[in-house]
């Protein structure tokens, strides 16, 4: 009798389907659910875990070197968050791929749309996390990567 009780007021306390719907609907439709990349409504997939279920060891990110190779985790984590949400959201700016293997089988002037867009969400990451007062890569204050596919190609491992 005692633990069906005790189940009772454990259900009370659950949230509702409505309550978790409407979570959902928000999560999906937040334009800065990426700033969370660990977070997901109920019943969801984390962006960031989004991103890695789509690109299982064979993202761009994966192969990162020199400087931005040193970037913190959770910088690299807020870039898969972000690619994974203009993803989810079918955003028009979404390069063509994140796939290592894709991208050198693309025609030339579509790696750099890629590569151009690619630059665009690493920037936009790591201002966001600069206007935190974090440090997305040790020593950079600014983005210092200069648009340009060959620029970008030249941060990818071979």
């Amino acid at each position: 009798m005692e633990s069906r009780q005790m189940l009772r007021e454990v259900m009370s306390e659950a949230p509702s389907d409505e309550w978790e719907d409407q979570a959902t609907e928000d999560w999906e439709n937040d334009p800065d659910a990426w700033k969370d990349p660990h977070y997901a409504a109920p019943r969801m997939v984390p962006l960031v875990d989004q991103f890695r279920d789509l690109y299982v060891d064979q993202s761009l990110l994966e192969g990162l070197k020199g400087e931005l190779g040193e970037a913190s985790p959770e910088f690299v984590d807020l870039v898969k968050a972000r690619w994974a949400q203009l993803v989810r959201d079918g955003d028009p700016s979404l390069p063509l791929t994140a796939d290592s293997h894709e991208l050198r089988a693309l025609p030339e002037t579509d790696v750099a749309v890629t590569m151009d867009r690619m630059n665009e969400i690493l920037r936009t990451v790591f201002d966001w996390m600069i206007s935190q007062g974090k440090e997305p890569i040790p020593g950079w204050t600014q983005w210092l990567v200069q648009p340009g596919p060959q620029r970008m190609m030249d941060l990818l491992e071979d």
